[in-house]
């Protein structure tokens, strides 16, 4: 809720400055798209306020795009390791599994006593005896 209040707050005066820098800046400039000056086919009239909120939002976007191409680096060591943390996690549930099975096998062998040698009984796969 404040976070609305906020933004609402900050957004209101900057969409009436925006308005008036429009109102005010309404009247058509020249701008010619021929370096030399010779070819007077390639001069538009625009209004000021459309050539300098054009130029922000080219800039922004060239701008992200800009960020975005020099950060490829980090998308891809996050990829790497996304990759890495999802090839772990299956290792981890295929240990599990073996894990599960070598136990039920131990608890059906165990459930017929094996006999030693010495003539004592013994579960099967139990640890070494303690001294």
């Amino acid at each position: 809720m404040i976070s609305k209040i906020l933004t609402f707050l900050v957004l209101g005066p900057l969409a009436i400055l925006l308005v008036v820098f429009c109102v005010a800046n309404r009247a058509p400039v020249p701008v010619s798209l021929d370096p030399i000056g010779t070819l007077p086919q390639f001069v538009y009239e625009v209004p000021l306020f459309v050539l300098l909120i054009g130029a922000v939002i080219l800039g922004l976007l060239l701008g992200g795009f800009g960020t975005w191409i020099t950060q490829r680096h980090y998308r891809a060591r996050a990829a790497r390791r996304r990759n890495e943390v999802e090839n772990l996690r299956h290792e981890v549930e295929v240990s599990n599994e073996r894990l599960r099975r070598l136990r039920e096998e131990q608890i059906r062998t165990s459930a017929g006593p094996a006999i030693g040698t010495s003539g004592e009984t013994r579960p099967a796969l139990a640890g070494p005896a303690a001294a």
